[in-house]
């Protein structure tokens, strides 16, 4: 066995008693699921021993007064095989989706708290199928691999103890085909594995394709490149059809193959078993019985490796799922001690960010924003605005420098309590499909319907919901599609006060809207600034003279701050620009 071979199969085996230990909690319905596997086991490899008493002790020598009683017998032992069946099929899928169901939400638990630079780098469809289909995949594993296995293989044990025991060269007989089936598992085993990991890995590239492609469906029809993505569809999809088929010619060439084994070794018995039953040195009852457990004897194993296949599916799943979960650089590390309630001071010094290596999105960015201050950021598309941002809430990290907050370096707070204080009202609004009610409280048991109203009407909003079909329990639908852009744009500032943040952070919307919604969202944000420290990426002239301090950024540094008038009187970038948008 070569090395790689070696730390392979120490792998496979760690990733197995990782995946068991997922289980620890259902360990007394296991040891009960494996103990009635036994039994039931037990109960079916014994059947032929129970026909070969009946021919040769009843039927044979013709005495039928008993028939009756071994015939009510067997039906109890048949009832008897059918209860201990359902009843462990049934246990050991309960155990299976228990399992599946904690193992699920403990991936979603995860995904939820990984850093947003995983979200830019990895494809939503493959999140998608780590959190669904590769855990689907480990219910297998549970319902259809170890603990059929323990009874797969304690039927075969049972069998050959029978056998040998009534024959000892027919069960020879029965066994000389056993080298060449093991071979042909072993081999399917391998194969199988192989092709399941390009099957996987096929699937998550279609999730990732048609997830992308329905949410951006608008732009796919808007500039007619249907057939375009036709085509690029149809060659993922064909991809995903070669690894099935590939996977698929395994199960074709092992199967047929075991059926011939076992084809070889019925002709082998009856040969030997006729001529042993012309001489008289077997009962036909026991040939009878021979031929019956052939048939026992050869299906767990035919099972096993079918078994072994769902455990070595389960073990390249859970690989995939546990490298997600033990990825620790994309985890959000924040530190036990909760952030005071905090008046509003941010201070940037000298801070530096880039999303990729040393691609410098901001670069040496340095102010102070007082509490309750609003803050202007302008400049260019790509310039860092959003950037900024992101780093007070901190959904990105910093490389260099430091923020603070209320004098306190911002990464020695717990993130969870800062952002408790912190409400972000991006351009782009978010909404979830369900009722408005919802997407503004985002289910949160601080938020009743009262302070929710309270908001709405605060920002001037609440007779555009009342006026909706079932007014905040109207669906929004998916994305709030059913909603204008600037009706999301005022459930979101309503979803930003009923939270009461000490800081706001604010993207205005640059798309047109109607002058009665603009001048909602005029209001709205005027009255979304009172008394908090903000920050607002501003496009609007009124929102930018009114601000206290104005930062003009370009290419991730600011060339210009100050106030309205003293950036006009500078004579600048930002009098150029006023000049231009006037």
């Amino acid at each position: 066995m070569s090395k790689a071979t070696a730390n392979s199969k120490t792998h496979e085996w760690i990733l197995f008693r990782r995946i068991l230990g997922l289980a620890k909690f259902q360990r007394h319905w296991i040891i009960l699921a494996v103990l009635l596997t036994i039994l039931q086991s037990i109960v079916t490899a014994l059947q032929p021993y129970i026909y070969k008493t009946i021919i040769d002790s009843v039927i044979i020598p013709k005495q039928f007064q008993f028939l009756d009683k071994w015939a009510l017998f067997l039906l109890g032992w048949l009832f008897l095989q059918a209860i201990l069946g359902f009843t462990n099929t049934y246990l050991s899928e309960s155990i299976a989706q228990s399992v599946i169901v904690k193992l699920r939400q403990y991936v979603y638990d995860h995904l939820i708290r990984l850093k947003l630079s995983f979200y830019d780098k990895t494809p939503i469809g493959t999140a998608v199928t780590r959190s669904i289909s590769d855990i689907q995949t480990i219910t297998d594993l549970f319902s259809a691999g170890i603990i059929t296995i323990a009874g797969d293989i304690i039927q075969i044990v049972v069998i050959l103890a029978c056998m040998f025991y009534m024959d000892t060269t027919l069960t020879l007989i029965t066994l000389s085909v056993l080298p060449l089936l093991l071979f042909a598992a072993n081999r399917f085993r391998k194969g199988i594995r192989d092709t399941f990991q390009d099957v996987r890995s096929q699937i998550a590239k279609i999730n990732a394709f048609l997830q992308e492609r329905i949410t951006g469906m608008q732009i796919v029809q808007l500039f007619n490149r249907e057939k375009e993505e036709k085509r690029r569809f149809d060659s993922i999809n064909q991809a995903h059809r070669d690894a099935n088929i590939r996977s698929i010619y395994y199960y074709a060439i092992f199967f047929p193959v075991v059926e011939v084994l076992v084809a070889v070794c019925f002709a082998m018995i009856i040969w030997y078993g006729s001529g042993s039953l012309v001489k008289g040195s077997i009962e036909f009852g026991e040939l009878t019985a021979f031929i019956m457990f052939i048939n026992l004897f050869f299906r767990p194993i035919r099972a096993i490796a079918d078994r072994f296949n769902n455990i070595q599916m389960g073990i390249v799943a859970a690989e995939r799922i546990f490298k997600l979960i033990d990825d620790e650089k994309n985890k959000e590390h924040s530190p036990v001690k909760k952030a005071p309630i905090l008046q509003g001071d941010i201070k940037f010094e000298r801070v530096w960010l880039a999303y990729q290596e040393e691609n410098w999105v901001l670069k040496d960015i340095s102010f102070h924003l007082k509490a309750g201050k609003t803050m202007a950021i302008i400049g260019a598309t790509g310039s860092g605005k959003t950037s900024i941002a992101s780093l007070v809430n901190q959904l990105y990290t910093q490389q260099k420098g430091e923020i603070l907050l209320d004098g306190l370096p911002i990464q020695s707070m717990n993130i969870v309590s800062i952002r408790q204080q912190i409400a972000l009202v991006l351009q782009d609004v978010f909404l979830f499909s369900g009722s408005i009610n919802d997407n503004i409280r985002l289910h949160s048991d601080t938020i009743d319907s009262q302070k929710m109203i309270a908001a709405a009407r605060s920002i001037g909003a609440y007779t555009f919901i009342e006026n909706l079909p079932g007014g905040f329990e109207y669906n929004v639908m998916e994305r709030g599609m059913t909603l204008s852009l600037g009706q999301r744009q005022l459930i979101s500032f309503i979803r930003a006060l009923a939270f009461d943040p000490r800081i706001i952070l604010l993207d205005e919307a640059t798309s047109s809207i109607d002058t009665e919604t603009e001048q909602l969202i005029q209001r709205a944000i005027d009255r979304l600034l009172e008394n908090r420290t903000a920050i607002v990426i501003a496009h609007r002239l009124s929102t930018i003279a009114k601000a206290d301090e104005i930062l003009v950024l370009e290419k991730g540094e600011i060339i210009e701050s100050g106030n309205h008038s003293e950036l006009l009187a500078a004579g600048g970038h930002y009098a150029n620009l006023h000049s231009i948008l006037q």
